[in-house]
C-alpha cells in the first residue's frame, strides 16, 4: 500500500509548517533572485518587464542548495474553480443545504482547483555573450516541471522531524492577484501537452492542474462574526501601485 497524503490533520500540520517556513526564512527570496539572473538580461534587451512565476517544493526550498523554477513565460491563462464544502439535497419539505466548513482554514470554500495553461516560448537554443549557446528558458522550464511534478510526495524527515507532505509552493502574480503564494499539490492527472510537427519550436496545448490547500495571504475566511476583504483589497492596491512605479 502506498503512502497516503491528503486533507486532514497531518496535511494541515504540513501546511502550517510551510507557512512558517515562508515567513521565517529568506530562502524563497534568495533562490528567486538567483534564478532570474539567467534570463533577466535577455528580457531587458527585449524590453520585457514582468513579475515571473516561481515554483518550488518543501524539500527543494529546505535543501542544502535551495532550488526552484523561475518561469521564462508566465501561464497564458489560469482557470479557477472555487467550490464550496456543501451539497443540496431534496426531501419532502424542499431543498436542504448540507455544509462541512473547513475548521483548519476557517472557510466554507473547498480546496481551490486551478488549471494552468502554460507557454514555453521558443525552444531553440539562445546565444549568451561570452558563453555560447545555452538551452532556452522554455525548454528548461519544460524539463524542470516534469521533475517537480515527479518529486517525492513526502519529505525525508528525521527522528526529530517526521516526514510531512512535500508541498508545492507557487508564487502567483497577475493583475487580479498581484502577489499570492499558493500552497498545495499538482493533480494526479499530471501534465498534458502536444509535441506538434506543425509548430516544432514550442510546446503546444501544455497544461497542468493544481490543488490549492491554502494561500498566503488567505483569500477568504469566515472566522469571527463578520466577513471582510478590506485587508486583501488594501494589499491589492499596494501591489498595483508598486508595480506601476517599478515599470515607469
Amino acid at each position: 500500500m502506498g503512502n497516503r497524503v491528503g486533507p486532514g490533520q497531518a496535511l494541515f500540520d504540513s501546511v502550517v509548517a510551510a507557512q512558517q517556513a515562508l515567513t521565517s526564512t529568506a530562502k524563497t527570496d534568495r533562490i528567486y533572485s538567483e534564478s532570474i539572473q539567467a534570463i533577466k538580461a535577455r528580457q531587458g534587451e527585449n524590453g520585457v518587464i514582468r513579475d515571473g512565476w516561481f515554483m518550488t517544493t518543501t524539500e527543494w526550498i529546505n535543501s542544502a542548495q535551495p532550488r526552484g523554477i523561475y518561469w521564462n513565460a508566465n501561464p497564458s491563462d489560469v482557470s479557477w474553480k472555487m467550490g464550496q464544502r456543501s451539497a443540496h439535497s431534496r426531501n419532502l419539505y424542499g431543498t436542504v443545504l448540507h455544509v462541512w466548513p473547513d475548521s483548519h482554514r476557517g472557510t466554507f470554500y473547498d480546496e481551490f482547483r486551478l488549471t494552468l495553461s502554460l507557454q514555453s516560448g521558443n525552444l531553440m537554443p539562445v546565444y549568451v555573450t561570452n558563453e555560447g549557446y545555452k538551452p532556452s528558458g522554455g525548454i528548461t522550464n519544460f524539463y524542470d516541471l516534469m521533475q517537480l511534478i515527479d518529486a517525492p510526495k513526502l519529505t525525508l524527515g528525521t527522528a526529530a522531524n517526521p516526514p510531512r507532505a512535500n508541498l508545492v509552493y507557487i508564487q502567483y502574480s497577475s493583475t487580479l492577484f498581484p502577489q499570492l503564494m499558493l500552497i498545495g499539490m499538482f493533480d494526479s492527472e499530471g501534465i498534458t501537452f502536444t509535441d506538434s510537427s506543425s509548430a516544432p519550436s514550442k510546446v503546444s496545448a501544455w497544461s497542468v492542474s493544481f490543488i490549492v490547500y491554502d494561500t498566503s495571504p488567505r483569500l477568504s475566511s469566515s472566522e469571527g462574526s463578520q466577513q471582510t476583504n478590506s485587508a486583501m483589497l488594501a494589499k491589492w492596491v499596494e501591489q498595483c501601485i508598486t508595480k506601476s512605479i517599478l515599470k515607469t
